[in-house]
């Protein structure tokens, strides 16, 4: 196994998307390597989260007293592996305090740095790690936000997005922005101006019932004429944030109890085209998400989000039928690939998912298409930081149209 040594690791301060802080960090190998990586931010973690550190300013961060004992820790250690160093960020002292968030943007920096030092690229290298085939995702394009994105709560549902299948990821970012602009034309038509979510879903306080932005979206996309098998609805309930102190659930204007938001589930994917139908009910309720998995139709996925929250240990195989992958939720590249590889041998389609605070990286991009995800999460064709996620996408495309990747290739673990 070959060695790298961290000569270098410092931290910053930059801004995530709705220009709050995040953390950046930038890892020198002793050839002169340097990886670098951004976390993104979540607008409300799960409970099932692990907790992301207080960045308190712009700028270096070298000298605060969270960040001085951790560089001090890390600098001059080798490391023959990404899971040692991965270990390693997991067994520090007390004394360093290590969010999830600084743990991810190690980790990551620290597999680009190793990627360059083999001459591969990163998605070669995640594929390498995590003993997977690149593949295209196909994107699912927020449409719609609600829930906790939208002050008014007049859409309870986190997001509607829109799941084109077209054969290729050209085909699938054209129809994105094919029908996302014909809803935004429709929005602008009705009176009053367009407003977007933190991940460029549209809002709107004129919808009477959380139904009719589904119904919206629905006839947009019959209007199309793209084929229904190949452009269907997608759903993020996120339900864990419309959940009562008593257990009900708050659906718009009613509180429903969970065998009956079960039916509502039920008939809403069955009415409106729903391929994908994610977060349906709190984590807790375990026999309403065996109840919906064994109901709902085969064509129709149940994945879990703040169910898993990318932990291979929490993954039960009975609750659904895909998960959601967030490198954020887990803090490392290692756990992020151990859960993927814990749902795929439990016959889980994976989704990769961006976090409502982005940055411009797009390590989301090369996780998904290592892993060969069914799925990736970009938010709304709007705004530069989704905007390069989608071009990511373009690029990566490129690379498995031409020679093979070599995900075996590389003697570093």
């Amino acid at each position: 196994m070959t060695e790298v040594h961290v000569r270098r690791v410092s931290f910053r301060g930059i801004l995530e998307s709705r220009g709050e802080l995040t953390v950046e960090a930038e890892l020198t190998l002793d050839d002169g390597v340097v990886g670098v990586a951004s976390a993104p931010v979540a607008i409300a973690p799960g409970r099932l989260e692990r907790r992301r550190s207080q960045i308190r300013r712009l700028g270096p961060l070298d000298d605060e007293p969270d960040f001085a004992p951790l560089r001090a820790t890390v600098e001059g250690r080798r490391f023959d592996s990404q899971a040692r160093f991965d270990t390693f960020l997991g067994t520090l002292p007390a004394a360093v305090d290590l969010g999830a968030d600084v743990r991810l943007v190690l980790s990551v920096a620290f597999c680009r740095a190793c990627a360059a030092v083999l001459g591969i690229s990163l998605v070669e290298r995640l594929a390498h790690l995590g003993g997977t085939n690149p593949a295209m995702p196909r994107p699912l394009v927020n449409v719609f936000s609600g829930g906790i994105h939208d002050p008014t709560r007049r859409v309870p549902f986190q997001q509607i997005m829109f799941a084109p299948d077209l054969g290729d990821i050209v085909a699938n970012v054209e129809a994105a922005l094919t029908v996302y602009s014909a809803v935004e034309e429709r929005m602008r038509a009705t009176g009053g101006g367009v407003r977007y979510s933190a991940s460029s879903g549209m809002l709107s306080d004129r919808f009477e019932d959380y139904v009719e932005p589904l119904a919206q979206a629905d006839d947009v996309i019959r209007r199309s004429g793209y084929p229904r098998a190949a452009a269907r609805l997608a759903i993020d309930v996120a339900a864990e944030h419309l959940r009562t102190d008593d257990g009900r659930y708050r659906i718009g204007d009613v509180t429903v109890d969970g065998p009956e938001l079960l039916e509502r589930h039920l008939e809403l994917s069955a009415a409106y085209n729903v391929g994908f139908l994610e977060d349906p009910f709190d984590p807790d309720d375990i026999p309403l998400w065996r109840a919906l998995t064994s109901r709902l139709r085969p064509t129709t996925l149940v994945v879990g989000d703040d169910l898993f929250a990318t932990d291979s240990a929490n993954i039960q195989p009975d609750l659904a039928t895909g998960i959601v992958l967030k490198l954020n939720q887990i803090g490392t590249v290692s756990g992020a690939l151990a859960a993927a590889r814990t749902a795929r041998e439990t016959g889980m389609a994976l989704c990769v998912s961006h976090r409502s605070g982005e940055t411009e990286d797009t390590v989301m991009c090369d996780l998904a298409v290592a892993v060969g995800a069914s799925y990736i999460k970009l938010g709304g064709p709007r705004r530069g930081d989704r905007i390069a996620k989608y071009n990511r996408l373009l690029r990566l495309a490129e690379r498995l149209d031409g020679p093979a990747l070599s995900p075996n290739r590389g003697d570093l673990s």
